[in-house]
């Protein structure tokens, strides 16, 4: 399996190789993303391949796979952006486009929750359970799978992050409650504008009560989310990834406490033991997406 594959976010671009004989990830490369034009972005995408290509010294009809996660919308059947909130790209053709530079290349793409999913369920080898995937980051979004097949439903299943929560005398989403980009907003009203999310939790850490307000609300609010997924899917493991998770270990595990004080029924007893953090952190895109790629090439083998 000779491939690419790249994560490709609102604000940076990771993309590697992987060759036939190690099916690891190689040549990791990262650039930001262009977010003014949607051309600039695929010439962007397609700079980051060439660069990859050079240093492994192959060329571009050599490759084999093509695997992308992308935020927002995604038609993986007719390789369409579709919509995504952070970048230009309206239905842009992005595998016709990419074909045109990597003639003998399969493409894989969807969204990059669904392929960060792809890549925890495969690493904790959940191949007969009910697993969700939930990302804390700049917001918070969710995706499921049963048997190894995605829960889609009609587009959005599991996404607990327009979860509708109370706040004050409105409702607003867990997304916009207790998100990276939520936390950072309430610091800036009560401390500075230039505290970051790990400025807070530093303070939250030195029990500065205003920092533990935010972060117990914050912790709350996405342990709610939780205990609805757990409620309405009972998943067999729930992973948490993102970046607030991944780089404040004591979030998660407030997240966890609280999850744990919510439950009132006896049958949910110990589901916060069943809620555990990321394997593959900030490569769980990446790793979905040469999994993925893995996949289509078994089902497409000749028998």
């Amino acid at each position: 399996m000779t491939a690419l594959v790249a994560d490709i976010g609102g604000t940076k671009i990771a993309a590697a190789f992987v060759s036939d004989k190690e099916k690891t990830l190689k040549q990791r490369l990262q650039a930001d993303s262009v977010s003014h034009d949607s051309d600039a972005l695929f010439d962007c995408i397609l700079a980051v391949f060439f660069q990859i290509m050079e240093k492994e010294k192959i060329k571009s009809d050599e490759i084999k796979f093509i695997g992308l996660g992308i935020p927002g919308k995604v038609d993986s059947v007719n390789g369409l952006a579709v919509y995504q909130n952070n970048l230009p790209w309206r239905n842009f053709p992005l595998k016709d486009n990419l074909k045109k530079y990597f003639p003998n290349a399969e493409i894989a793409m969807d969204n990059d929750v669904y392929m960060a999913a792809y890549g925890e369920w495969t690493e904790w080898n959940m191949a007969k359970e009910t697993f969700a995937y939930v990302t804390v980051s700049t917001g918070i979004s969710a995706c499921l799978l049963s048997e190894g097949k995605f829960l889609r439903g009609a587009g959005i299943a599991g996404e607990i992050g327009l979860t509708l929560l109370e706040n004050g005398d409105e409702l607003t989403s867990l997304e916009n409650l207790a998100s990276g980009t939520a936390i950072g907003e309430s610091a800036k009203k009560v401390f500075n504008p230039k505290l970051t999310v790990a400025g807070v939790m530093d303070l939250y850490l030195q029990e500065d009560p205003q920092a533990c307000e935010i972060i117990h609300r914050a912790a709350r609010c996405i342990a709610r989310g939780l205990h609805q997924l757990f409620t309405i899917i009972d998943p067999h493991l729930v992973v948490v990834g993102g970046g607030v998770i991944i780089n404040q270990p004591e979030f998660f595990s407030l997240i966890k406490q609280e999850l744990k004080n919510m439950v009132q029924n006896p049958l949910q007893e110990g589901v916060e033991k069943r809620v555990q953090v990321s394997k593959l952190k900030a490569d769980a895109g990446l790793f979905g997406c040469l999994y993925r790629t893995a996949q289509n090439r078994l089902e497409n083998s000749p028998l």
